[in-house]
């Protein structure tokens, strides 16, 4: 007698909190059809919908098959799919889905963190297989990592700062599914596949398990799975987020919004002289010297009213331009909406969400706390030399004192090309102080000027660590300055210098600038680079 084996590997999701049996669904599978069937049931009691039907159609490419025979073929394609979601006692509504029954979900009902939040919650911690993960602050850069016999979330490349795992694949053990106490595979994204009961009862039994094992703590080691879940675009908590930004935007700011350089966006290929605004739809021009601050957001959107403003957000365009008088032929850098250069923190209940790259995250408390750790240990470090005092002259001005003061050499805007920098080349630094000290200045008018600093000191140094060409180009740009007189220009230290009022703390720094300084402190001491952040305060004032 051939044994019927009680669980299979089921595709399972996990709709978000208030979904119904009918909002979980698409509307046009709410009903039935003249393809699909929609039957409302009970599983164990508890309300059920099945959806379930095909849809054939013909093959594409018939048509330029009979162009290149004079042959015409009738072939067709069929594509089942069946979606069943049941309301369990608690009114969660779940869906197991077979063939393409996951394309009858309302994407925007779906709980995206629910299979990543099971595997950190039971995979043994040394058994990951696979991963895949998004990297902030790259550019839309996807890893993509496996080790077929298993290792750890870190061996696999994920540090937990500033990355999204979007899907993984481990070896856990759950204890009270039907499947039994052995080890089983799971591979989680949007949804959860993993041994589930056949039978109704106990697939109700292994659901309540799901349930209960969601409200754990995390496994040690695997903490990174979930400290920050990217929302989809219709997440139904975007719309609530978004409307809280625009109330941040309609009551002049706060604290916590912000510009932020999406450098990941930019694309910036030469140095910054001017930034246009466009997409404003008024005909004025909006030229200025430097990016906006958010003060000027404000001020445009003062007038704007709030049901238009998310978007006119998409519509205005920054453009950096190479020269003072913006043309067609001065672009610095691929125009950005300007959604994706702010920089928004507002908590929602008891969870925290941040705007970042115009995409909303959401961050996990013990994950903030840990990179507040982290920035605190590295602002805490003192850079080797003081910076003298920045009053109210421009940065450039700044620049050519500081250069003097300590008796070093101004490269502001003294660009140096590569191979791999030719088009517009890059800045080594603002200020050089011989023999190895790169200074990095930048005035702070926001806590997210910083992410800009980190950025160039970060594209700058890199290439001068690892680029023997960049090295080359460097030491001669540093023996034309000098006259000479400096024959071996080295790379020690690395100086991000902000000029402002107040010392730059953690309480003052978006959480994805602490992110991005964290990650850059990380890489620039792995190339044997001394980082510090040092305050250039103004001059004091006199009694």
């Amino acid at each position: 007698m051939v044994q019927i084996a009680a669980t299979k590997r089921t595709t399972l999701y996990r709709m978000l909190e208030g979904s119904t049996l009918e909002t979980a669904l698409t509307e046009s599978r709410r009903e039935t059809d003249d393809h699909f069937t929609v039957t409302d049931l009970e599983i164990e009691k508890r309300p059920a919908r099945l959806v379930a039907g095909s849809i054939t159609t013909g093959a594409k490419w018939a048509t330029d098959l009979k162009l290149l025979t004079g042959q015409s073929v009738s072939l067709s394609n069929s594509s089942p799919g069946a979606a069943l979601l049941i309301q369990d006692a608690g009114d969660v509504v779940w869906a197991v889905t077979w063939g393409t029954g996951f394309h009858f979900l309302d994407s925007e009902q779906i709980d995206f963190g629910f299979g990543a939040g099971i595997v950190a919650r039971s995979a043994l911690p040394a058994e990951v297989k696979s991963l895949t993960k998004t990297i902030l602050d790259h550019r839309a850069r996807v890893d993509r990592s496996s080790m077929p016999n298993g290792s750890t979330i870190r061996d696999l490349g994920v540090d937990g700062y500033g990355e999204v795992v979007t899907r993984i694949e481990a070896k856990a053990v759950i204890p009270g599914l039907a499947v039994g106490d052995k080890v089983i595979q799971l591979r989680a994204a949007d949804s959860l596949n993993v041994p589930l009961a056949k039978s109704p009862g106990r697939l109700m039994g292994d659901l309540e398990v799901l349930q209960e094992l969601s409200l754990r703590q995390v496994v040690p080691g695997l903490e990174s799975l979930e400290q920050l879940i990217a929302l989809k675009p219709k997440d139904s908590r975007v719309p609530a987020l978004d409307q809280k930004l625009v109330e941040a935007l309609k009551s002049k700011g706060s604290n916590r919004l912000g510009i932020a350089w999406p450098h990941e966006r930019l694309d910036v290929y030469g140095p910054v002289m001017s930034v246009k605004m466009t997409g404003f739809g008024d005909h004025q021009r909006r030229v200025s010297e430097q990016a906006p601050e958010i003060s000027d957001v404000i001020d445009w959107f003062a007038e704007i009213p709030a049901e238009e403003v998310l978007d006119r957000l998409k519509a205005v365009r920054v453009e950096l331009h190479s020269e003072a008088d913006p043309q067609a032929h001065t672009f610095a850098a691929t125009p950005v909406p300007l959604r994706r250069w702010l920089a928004f923190e507002v908590e929602d209940g008891s969870q925290r969400f941040c705007l970042h790259d115009g995409s909303w995250y959401r961050m996990d408390d013990q994950y903030l706390a840990r990179i507040d750790e982290r920035v605190k240990e590295i602002l805490s470090e003192p850079a080797t030399l003081q910076l003298p005092a920045w009053g109210s002259e421009h940065e450039d001005k700044y620049n050519q004192q500081a250069a003097k003061t300590l008796d070093g050499y101004c490269l502001d805007r003294k660009l140096i090309t590569t191979p791999l920098h030719s088009r517009g080349g890059i800045e080594p630094c603002d200020v050089f102080v011989p023999p190895g000290i790169l200074i990095h200045v930048k005035r702070g008018r926001s806590s997210a000027d910083l992410s800009h600093l980190l950025a160039q000191g970060l594209v700058s140094t890199d290439a001068l660590a690892r680029d023997e060409n960049a090295r080359a180009a460097w030491r001669a740009r540093i023996d034309e300055e000098s006259g000479g007189t400096v024959k071996n220009a080295e790379l020690k230290e690395v100086i991000l210098a902000i000029g402002s009022d107040h010392p730059v703390t953690v309480d003052t720094l978006f959480t994805f600038t602490k992110v991005n300084l964290v990650k850059q402190f990380d890489a620039l001491r792995y190339l044997g680079v001394q980082v510090h952040v040092t305050t250039v305060s103004p001059p004091a004032a006199h009694p």
